[in-house]
């Protein structure tokens, strides 16, 4: 039997009545280990990955002797491929010397010995086949039909294609296959989650504050787990969107493009976007220690190499003191320029005094008092999504031109628009975070006092709770990370240069000390 529906019906005990009566009537001793229960003969599944596999493989290693009986309800049940396919399979199976019966009406039974007899009960088995493919395929159609039908309502919005939801979204039956979607208590959680990783957190910070506070995970009744957490802030649902998907070859495929508000957002986009752009800098980020002792986790590099720059310690006097070194030069790998150590807390205390544009470290708090700053960063974080989906979208006709079947010149059309599409959306993006960094500058010289990132500096240096400066010193690493495209050290020339995001400007510092400041793009 193909399907649980079936096992829960009456299909299994009829079928082990009619066996066990088959093998009293032939004096034969029944086996009952193998049963393809929830396997379908459509496409070859119970073949492949099913009992009838383990059987096959069990004869060619003998385990199985000459002369034994295979028991199927009938041959459609063996195979509903394509007939030469079935016909291989069951001549397979018989010049294995394996004998097959049917045990339904017609009970027929096939081995090399009846079949040189009276090949009419192969032309019969072929007819069952023959019939058992087409009513597979003729299903495998309408159900794909029915599906395609879902997907177009959907993608128009009026339908949804399942009732099943995320964990932090609700799914009520309105009538037929029309459901209403409702944000549920774990929305919050959701929220949450994102906001401590826009502040800088990562997945094992974000579940150790979960589970100290007792907040309920989706499913597990053992807390939480970085692993899920991590998969959580990558998945585009929790903005709305949803992206259908079909099997092609026993795999989950995207299936179109990705339909917008299909769920009911549970953040906005702009925290969604800053989000991700802090985990592809990030990266592993490495060891932040108790109370996350490097701001620039993850973008330090090497002039002279291009490898990270990593914390190292050394004893002077009384104490210790950090120097960010060259990962690759102190491993004796790859970097023989890079020699030099550079003095981890001068670099910051310079950075923190002499870099404005990280001046304004809560985004939330800005949004509210630059109004227009808002307006931009929603402007990006939909063209930067919608960049992203038309990058999906030459991706997928790039592996369509390999293996379609229409037309290239039709292909290569659609790619061409899609990559002028991007062109254009890469422009006017670039245009907007321009016009983003110089609205921020304008802002900060045009308000001097109004720094977050002092108040910042200020709370975690008075602070005695290790937790508290860890959040703290992880925000201001948060805004950091926004707006610092790179930070290199050049051991030659002792200097270091600082890139704010796009260009907007360069800094560049010897020893701890600002010795040049350009804009690289005018106002």
């Amino acid at each position: 039997m193909s399907t649980q529906k079936q096992l829960k019906g009456d299909s299994l005990r009829r079928q082990m009545e009619r066996s066990r009566q088959f093998a009293d009537e032939h004096g034969l001793v029944l086996d009952e280990s193998l049963r393809d229960i929830g396997v379908s003969a459509w496409k070859g599944k119970n073949f492949k990955s099913g009992a009838l596999g383990h059987f096959l493989a069990m004869v060619e290693r003998g385990e199985i002797p000459q002369g034994s009986y295979l028991l199927i309800e009938s041959l459609d049940r063996l195979s509903r491929e394509a007939v030469p396919d079935a016909l291989t399979l069951f001549m397979a199976i018989i010049n294995a010397g394996i004998t097959i019966a049917t045990l339904g009406d017609d009970r027929q039974i096939y081995s090399r010995e009846t079949l040189k007899g009276d090949w009419t009960k192969l032309i019969i088995g072929l007819a069952v086949m023959s019939r058992g493919h087409e009513e597979s395929q003729t299903k495998s159609e309408r159900i794909s039909l029915a599906n395609q039908r879902k997907r177009d309502i959907a993608r128009q919005g009026k339908g949804k294609l399942t009732a099943k939801t995320p964990a932090w979204i609700d799914a009520k039956r309105i009538e037929g296959q029309r459901y209403r979607f409702t944000l549920n208590h774990h929305a919050n959680t959701v929220k949450l989650i994102f906001e401590l990783a826009a502040n800088g957190l990562g997945a094992t910070a974000i579940t150790g504050r979960l589970n100290a506070d007792n907040i309920p995970a989706f499913q597990s009744k053992d807390g939480w787990y970085p692993g899920i957490v991590k998969m959580l802030l990558s998945r585009e649902d929790v903005i709305g969107t949803f992206q259908p998907h079909r099997l092609k070859n026993g795999e989950r495929v995207p299936d179109g493009d990705p339909i917008d508000n299909y769920f009911p957002a549970v953040i906005d986009k702009d925290l969604y976007l800053r989000v991700q752009s802090l985990r592809r800098l990030t990266g592993n980020g490495g060891r932040k220690g108790k109370s996350f002792g490097n701001l620039f986790t993850g973008i330090c590099s090497c002039a002279h190499c291009g490898g990270p720059m990593s914390i190292k310690m050394s004893r002077i006097g009384s104490g210790n003191v950090r120097y960010l070194a060259c990962n690759n030069h102190v491993r004796g790998q790859r970097c023989k320029e890079g020699r030099k150590n550079f003095r981890y807390d001068l670099l910051e205390d310079a950075i923190l005094t002499h870099v404005p544009e990280i001046g304004l470290a809560d985004i939330v708090v800005l949004h509210d008092t630059l109004p227009a700053l808002k307006e931009l960063d929603e402007k990006i974080a939909a063209l930067t999504l919608e960049l992203q989906t038309i990058r999906r979208k030459e991706e997928r006709l790039s592996l369509a031109i390999e293996t379609a079947d229409v037309p290239l010149e039709t292909l290569i059309e659609q790619l061409k628009v899609r990559q002028d599409e991007r062109h254009a959306l890469a422009m006017e993006l670039q245009d907007f975070r321009r016009r983003r960094g110089v609205l921020q500058g304008q802002h900060r010289q045009a308000n001097p006092d109004v720094d977050g990132l002092i108040r910042l500096r200020d709370a975690w240096e008075a602070t005695a709770d290790e937790s508290e400066c860890f959040r703290l010193r992880a925000k201001a690493h948060a805004a950091i990370r926004e707006l610092i495209y790179d930070i290199s050290f050049d051991s030659a020339e002792n200097v270091v240069t600082l890139v704010v995001a796009n260009g907007i400007s360069v800094y560049r510092f010897r020893s701890g000390v600002l010795v040049g400041h350009c804009y690289a793009l005018a106002a």
